[in-house]
């Protein structure tokens, strides 16, 4: 059976039924398209140009000052710029420190920034050792006063190699030495290999004031704001800081990194911003109440977009609009390989047969997410495997290969029985062609093959045990090699789930997940948990067999994002004790799955072919290869890609950017340097 015949009957019976455009009232936090924390432009919302509008203001003529409110459902975790990841916290750090060189959002050229102009040289050959040179823009302060100088910098790479923060492992990972150049160049940056996006990567850390951090010894305890920090070089400073309730940027009077050349030259982009004297972020307890707030104007915008069933609402509201973007990560359901039977490509490929697509991208999504399939999203096309050639973008049967199973072409219920004979005759998806669970594959685009070719376990189906199994009414129960996996594990499977109060849609979800893995024999229960609390436990304890999340920011390269998020080098092997005598590093490390600890389950090699390959071409190649290695290993079952509705004042301002990678997340550091009050 191909793909049109399978979900794409079902999209077709859903719409002309009227199901795909069901209007929910619920509202949650981690709703939107990224399964985690982002959410999602759709079938129902009006078509626009893919680029951005060009911008003809003359910033000269723009009237300054006013303070632009965004509204968040989830309070930063932290403003330590080394031991935070949360997405939260970053939409503020953006404004407290700058970086050597910046991602232009509309064509993703490397740009200047703090770093004025850089080269490498000897990055070709064998066992080559690449010299990086670059120099420092003068006339750059700290919000203390202080000059940033080459000494700072300098002093920040040394900091981050020695420390080694999680966020910034893969990146000082491959430098060998930091010092002051001692030719005609401010520094000089030793590479142990030639990384092929260095420029992007190694060029953009944020710079650290030595005279701050070179006192402080304990970087995971430090607390800026009780040190009159956070301090940094940025356009901004942190002026409230109250966690719970809000939190306030000032911008300083001078920003001389958003006055560039390459701003000035730009269709899309003002240069001179902020054009505003201050940013606040106002803290709300849910969604729904973040939501609420939007609606009735108290904030002029929330971070990331608006719950999906509001975005028409919005759009009739006057001085209310939406502005589209596109996803710069996915939202996914990722499995730690570490545990039985979850360590076996049969079983994880199970998982993903029974996650009902269409019930969440177009019932209760409303068509406003894209269905996930590879760990790069559509907007990255140049490093996935569909884009093209012979590839069909979202569409193709080769990136259709684990989508939901249902016992017809049309219908919800998942196909037990097919889905109990693929994991009884030890099948695999390996990348060969063949029909799996009644779906045509047509085999690897880009000619890769899975880690496993056959089952690492036996499977059988017998009487019911598990009493998460009985309650559920379950016919039967699977044994893994001939034990339940209750009486392996002391326990059924656990699936982390944030609270349905802050998540409505996504604890929808899970229970319709939870439910068809039930029907089919599996033993699984819901573990709720905050946002913050399932930060800990999985990537600090990597305590865990299933967790929703989401990721955002992947860089549009691909290299460094694919190291970062799936190289065994930024995965715990528990090899080393912590403090507390537990084989786990206190270091939090952005692969908690374990992929690529196994030998069966890896892309390590691709990995770091593409990581330390200089041409573009070939680098993209390697990419694409080394993603749809992780697509056919399946540590990861991507969920959706968001298609960005974020909602804006627009009866008080102006100067919003759409069409861009995440224009109320990624980038929104970017929208608030071009919002200004609007001319009446």
């Amino acid at each position: 059976m191909s793909d049109d015949s399978m979900n794409g009957s079902r999209r077709r019976f859903l719409k002309a039924s009227g199901a795909g455009a069901v209007a929910l009232t619920l509202a949650g936090c981690s709703d939107g398209g990224n399964g985690g924390d982002d959410q999602g432009t759709d079938g129902n919302s009006s078509e626009t140009d893919d680029t951005p509008e060009k911008n003809t203001t003359n910033p000269d003529e723009i009237t300054r000052g006013g303070t632009f409110t965004v509204g968040m459902d989830q309070q930063p975790k932290g403003i330590n710029p080394l031991s935070t990841s949360s997405a939260y916290s970053w939409s503020i750090l953006d404004f407290v420190y700058c970086w050597g060189t910046t991602i232009d959002p509309v064509n993703f050229n490397v740009n200047p920034s703090a770093y004025t102009e850089w080269t490498v040289e000897n990055a070709s050959g064998d066992d080559a050792e690449p010299d990086v040179y670059f120099n420092v823009r003068d006339g750059l302060t700290f919000s203390d006063g202080e000059d940033l100088t080459v000494e700072d910098v300098i002093f920040t790479y040394n900091y981050l190699m020695e420390k080694k923060p999680g966020r910034y492992v893969s990146t000082v990972e491959p430098i060998q030495a930091v010092e002051e150049a001692d030719n005609d160049w401010d520094v000089h940056m030793k590479l142990a290999q030639p990384i092929g996006t260095y420029d992007s990567t190694q060029l953009q850390v944020p710079l650290l004031p030595k005279h701050v951090w070179e006192e402080v010894d304990d970087y995971q305890a430090y607390q800026p704001q009780e040190n009159g920090g956070p301090i940094g070089a940025g356009p901004g400073e942190i002026t409230t800081y109250s966690p719970d309730t809000a939190i306030e940027v000032t911008f300083r009077d001078e920003a001389p990194l958003q006055n560039l050349q390459w701003l000035q030259d730009h269709d899309n982009l003002l240069a001179g911003g902020p054009f505003i004297d201050s940013v606040r972020f106002k803290i709300y307890g849910s969604q729904s109440a973040l939501t609420q707030a939007f609606l009735n104007g108290e904030i002029d915008t929330v971070y990331s977009s608006i719950e999906t069933s509001k975005v028409e609402q919005v759009e009739e509201t006057d001085g209310q609009s939406i502005v589209q973007g596109y996803d710069t990560g996915y939202g996914h359901y990722s499995f730690n390989l570490r545990r039985t039977p979850l360590d076996d490509l049969a079983f994880r490929q199970v998982l993903g047969f029974a996650f009902d697509d269409i019930y969440w991208t177009q019932q209760l999504q409303r068509g406003y997410v894209q269905e996930g399939d590879f760990v790069m999203p559509p907007g990255y096309s140049a490093v996935r495997p569909d884009a093209g050639g012979d590839g069909e973008l979202l569409t193709g049967a080769a990136s259709q290969a684990f989508t939901f199973r249902g016992v017809d072409p049309t219908s919800s219920e998942v196909d037990v029985e097919g889905i109990r004979q693929f994991l009884t005759d030890g099948q695999v998806v390996t990348g060969e062609g063949g029909t799996y669970v009644g779906l045509d594959y047509p085999g690897s685009l880009t000619d890769v093959s899975a880690g496993q070719s056959e089952a690492k376990h036996d499977y059988s189906f017998g009487e019911v045990e598990s009493s998460v199994l009985q309650d559920a009414d379950a016919e039967q129960e699977i044994r893994v090699n001939g034990e339940t996996i209750t009486s392996m594990n002391d326990g059924p499977l656990q699936m982390l789930i944030y609270p349905a109060k802050d998540s409505p849609k996504t604890a929808q979800m899970v229970e319709r997940y939870v439910s068809n893995l039930r029907s089919i024999g599996i033993p699984i229960e819901r573990k709720v948990m905050t946002f913050n609390t399932m930060l800990n436990a999985v990537y600090a304890e990597e305590d865990f067999d299933i967790f929703p999340m989401s990721w955002s920011s992947l860089s549009p390269f691909g290299a460094s994002s694919l190291y970062g998020l799936f190289h065994s080098d930024n995965a715990d092997d528990h090899s080393e004790e912590n403090e507390d005598g537990e084989t786990n590093t206190d270091t939090l490390l952005n692969n908690p799955m374990g992929y690529g600890l196994f030998e069966d389950a890896t892309a390590d090699d691709l990995i770091s072919q593409c990581r330390t390959e200089m041409d573009t071409e070939k680098r993209n190649d390697l990419a694409k290869q080394a993603v749809e290695q992780i697509y056919l290993d399946f540590p990861t079952m991507i969920t959706s890609y968001s298609q960005v509705q974020w909602p804006v004042n627009s009866g008080e301002w102006d100067g919003f950017v759409g069409n861009i990678p995440g224009p109320g997340d990624s980038y929104l550091g970017t929208n608030i340097m071009q919002v200004h009050q609007k001319d009446n």
